[in-house]
This record gives structure tokens, C-alpha cells and sequence, in this order.
């Protein structure tokens, strides 16, 4: 814990309490200070054990980033974290927040193939958001891996997919 100031590491542990309260007003500090060092931390309490309004805060939090050093560790979460029930209200969070995730559009792409409708959609709605920022060859990555998708696609998800795939070819 040496590379956190005394703030950080009060918060950290405020964040280990079993106490909901105290958390609670550990998030709407982390809130207004701004410290993107704390999401991991943050990212970690996205669980069952987690207190509901607990849970529910920090998703909130996370939908009201502004800062473009949180992408990399959001993105990282998504791809190594098992968020179980709680996925399609991270995924919400990334495009709640704003925050241009074009360079990770596979990565979205990839949830929408692999995961539940709910989750499908608000992974859709993330690169719907960031297309607009995406480079050719983003693009054409994604439209690659998108095609050779197809057949993992479930018959539910299939017309959503149709329309993804239209979204990013005709962007």
C-alpha cells in the first residue's frame, strides 16, 4: 500500500469494513475526490456477499466516471472479472458514464456473443456509443470478428446481432 497517499489508504480500508454505512460514505468521498486508484478496490465489492446498496452505489459511481484513465481498468475487470448477475449492470455503467471505449470494441463484442441478452444489449449500446470514435482498422477487427462470430450467436440474440453488425459496417 506504499503507492497510496494517507487518504487512499483510509479509504481501503474503510472499503474492508463490514459495516455498509461506512463504506457508503467512503464512495461518496472517493466520488468527489475523483481518484480513479480506488476502482479496483471498488470493482472488487461487485459481488453477492456486498451489501445490495453497496453494490448499487458503486454501480452508480461507475456510471458517472468522466476520467479516461478509468477505461483501461474497466476494461480489464470485464475481461478477468466474473461480475456473475451483475455483468449487465457494469456493462450499463460503461456507457452511462460517456467514456469513449472505441480502441475495446471486441471486447464488447465479445460480451455480446458470449453473454445473456440483458448483458448483450447493453454491450451493443457501449459500441453503438464509442463507433463513432473507432479507427478503420478498430472497425474492420471488429466487423472481422463480429462475422466469424455468427454461429456462437443464440437464436434470441440473432436479429440484436444482425443490427450490430449493420451499426459497425455502416459506420
Amino acid at each position: 500500500m506504499e503507492k497510496y497517499n494517507s487518504t487512499e489508504r483510509e479509504w481501503i480500508k474503510a472499503l474492508g469494513s463490514t459495516r455498509p454505512e461506512l463504506i457508503i460514505t467512503t464512495l461518496y468521498e472517493i466520488r468527489n475526490s475523483g481518484s480513479v486508484t480506488m476502482l479496483p478496490f471498488l470493482i472488487d465489492l461487485i459481488h453477492s456477499k456486498t451489501d445490495s446498496g453497496v453494490r448499487t452505489e458503486i454501480i452508480n459511481l461507475l456510471g458517472e466516471i468522466k476520467n479516461k484513465e478509468a477505461i483501461p481498468i474497466l476494461v480489464e475487470s470485464l475481461e478477468n472479472h466474473d461480475f456473475g448477475e451483475y455483468l449487465p449492470a457494469f456493462v450499463a455503467a460503461c456507457w452511462q458514464s460517456g467514456l469513449d471505449f472505441s480502441k475495446h470494441l471486441r471486447v464488447f463484442a465479445n460480451l455480446f456473443v458470449h453473454s445473456d441478452y440483458i448483458t448483450a444489449l447493453e454491450a451493443f449500446t457501449v459500441m453503438e456509443e464509442s463507433i463513432e470514435n473507432a479507427t478503420d482498422n478498430d472497425r474492420i477487427e471488429c466487423i472481422r470478428w463480429l462475422r466469424e462470430s455468427e454461429y456462437l450467436v443464440s437464436d434470441e440474440k440473432l436479429p440484436l446481432f444482425r443490427e450490430l453488425r449493420k451499426v459497425i459496417e455502416e459506420s
